[in-house]
């Protein structure tokens, strides 16, 4: 039988981006563990390898100081060959992820109990200085007592340092990260919170807050977009559920909750404020009505619109057939009373000997169609050349002058009238030939442009004509482009975009421009300050500073020192004060 270390392998439990778990005993007291494999042998770089290692089995430590009833406990950690592994404590049971799988949601009381307890486990940790940072259904365990059991704590740690060595990508899911944990910032127990929270809105609604095809869009919405409102996606929530889940998923850590029990204490609160309430399945969202509604309706709203739906419908049919009716009255009445008037009318100019001179124009009106006389040359000449027969019918149109002495202003009116074919015929070919021609090669695809912080300034392909500020695009064609994204106080970031014949985005993490500052006094233990602030740290002290400017002060027993510094990225300055006289 297969062994690791000293623990025999059973069989295997799953398939994980940085080895593979097994399901194990531990033959000393005979009691089941859970072997994780980590793949530290895949990195080439031995530096590296050894540095991740040490980082490991560190982590492995700390985590194996968490003794709570909702944490899985961490065992051993060790070495085999190629392989590093940590033996921790088995679940039997399926994860939450699984348990969302199912067609069938949780019961209302299930959800706050897994949400309680892996909410106090995570204050245990917190409190001991420990920050998970990658909460996640996956990383919840359910044995079969229905007790939840956080797993992985000491592994997220290295796997995100993993995640940001191998080729520059993000390995698994990043959906529940926080915006610090985007942005490479410093984290707390709140980015924990902001990751329940994640979880907490998709055991609700069957749906992520923060999901899309691509991964730079996940990224972008965790860091600028808000979610959709719980309630919209399920209408058994009420509105003060959005309220609690928008603080936890604050963008600013320090907005979010106190503590990650508090942040559960709300939540239930809040669901409670609406009888009836349930969480409903994946998927399920996308099957409801509701969703076409665009603003947020309570379910005794929907029920009440089904009550009074078909009478509504009813009435509508009516008022529709009342109006074609109406309207159908009202055409025939104008149609017998065009044609009497008109007729009427026809009789009179007959019978009348003074309106000939009001005739002439109508008679002359008439003989506008008389041109069609001549309608035979027209249509021989639609198969020649339009020009010619527009210079014969010239004199055809001045012939009307003698027949209407009186009439000279309708003859000048018709002069303009007869010039405008001649104009429109010989553009109109040219015309519609070349515009097909230029618009048959337009081939290019949007490139869309990212940043973290947004603001940067973008040059497209070193062409200072060809700029914009992210988030922003740029209509490219298909090939190799080559971006330079700068902003102030962040390092200048190089890109290379291959787009191809589809829409493509870039999302780019700026990092600040830092540097390295070693302060020595002559008197070691002096209060150091930045700017007039204070900092925690004493002489001596190695600070990292964004690029920029400073003041720096050492003061001690009264006597000051203060000197001017520029910090430049990558910098290293190393300096002394001395505070003796």
């Amino acid at each position: 039988m297969e062994t690791i270390g000293r623990y025999q392998i059973l069989g295997e439990l799953g398939r994980g981006a940085m080895g593979i778990v097994y399901r194990a005993l531990d033959p000393a007291i005979n009691r089941p563990v859970a072997i994780k494999t980590i793949k530290l042998a895949e990195f080439t770089d031995e530096a590296e390898r050894e540095r991740l290692r040490d980082r490991l089995f560190r982590e492995a430590q700390s985590a194996g100081i968490l003794s709570h009833p909702n944490i899985v406990t961490v065992y051993d950690v060790g070495e085999q060959g190629d392989v590093t592994y940590i033996a921790m404590e088995f679940v039997n049971g399926p994860s939450l992820e699984k348990v969302l799988l199912n067609p069938e949601p949780l019961e209302p009381q299930k959800v706050i109990s897994i949400l309680q307890q892996t909410a106090a486990a995570l204050d245990f940790a917190h409190k001991k200085g420990i920050v998970h940072r990658d909460i996640k259904p996956a990383n919840i365990m359910l044995d079969e007592e229905g007790v939840a059991k956080i797993t992985d704590f000491g592994v997220a740690k290295i796997t995100e340092s993993q995640q940001m060595t191998q080729t520059g990508t993000v390995l698994g899911t990043p959906n529940y990260m926080s915006p610090e944990q985007v942005q490479g910032k410093p984290v707390d127990g709140r980015a924990d919170q902001f990751s329940l929270a994640v979880a907490a809105y998709e055991m609700l609604t069957g749906e992520k807050p923060f999901a899309a095809e691509q991964l730079t869009t996940v990224l972008y919405k965790i860091v600028s977009e808000e979610p959709i409102p719980p309630q919209h996606l399920n209408p058994s929530l009420g509105w003060a559920v959005a309220m609690v889940l928008g603080r936890a998923m604050s963008k600013d850590p320090a907005k979010r909750y106190p503590t990650c029990t508090e942040f559960i204490n709300a939540l239930e609160a809040a669901l409670n404020t609406k009888k009836g309430w349930k969480p409903i399945p994946r998927g399920a969202s996308q099957n409801l009505p509701t969703q076409v509604v665009s603003a947020p309706i309570g379910l005794a709203a929907t029920q009440r619109a089904d009550t009074v739906e078909a009478p509504r419908r009813k009435l509508v049919w009516q008022i529709l057939g009342a109006a074609v009716a109406a309207l159908v009255v009202v055409g025939v009445i104008f149609v017998g009373a065009n044609r009497w008037f008109s007729q009427d009318y026809l009789e009179q100019e007959a019978a009348s000997p003074l309106p000939p001179e009001v005739a002439m124009p109508r008679t002359e009106s008439k003989p506008p169609p008389m041109p069609p006389a001549p309608a035979p040359a027209p249509s021989l000449d639609s198969v020649a050349p339009a020009e010619p027969p527009a210079a014969a019918e010239t004199p055809v149109a001045e012939e009307p002058k003698p027949a209407a002495a009186s009439g000279t202003p309708v003859v000048e009116e018709r002069k303009p009238a007869a010039a405008p074919p001649v104009t429109q015929s010989k553009p109109a070919p040219a015309v519609t030939q070349s515009r097909p021609a230029a618009e048959s090669p337009v081939e290019h695809q949007p490139l869309q442009i990212v940043t973290s912080p947004p603001g940067a300034d973008v040059i497209l392909d070193d062409d200072p004509s060809k700029t914009c500020k992210t988030p922003c695009s740029f209509d490219v064609v298909p090939g190799r482009h080559t971006l330079v994204i700068t902003m102030d106080g962040y390092r200048r970031e190089l890109r290379i975009a291959e787009v191809g014949q589809r829409p493509q985005e870039l999302f780019v993490n700026l990092i600040r421009a830092m540097g390295v500052v070693m302060i020595s006094t002559d008197i070691p233990g002096a209060q150091i300050l930045i700017d007039g602030k204070l900092i925690p740290e004493r002489t001596p002290a190695k600070l990292s500073l964004p690029a920029g400017r400073y003041i720096v002060s050492v003061v001690k027993d009264g006597r000051r020192a203060d000197q001017e510094i520029h910090v430049k990225d990558g910098s290293l300055l190393n300096f002394s004060l001395q505070l003796n006289p």
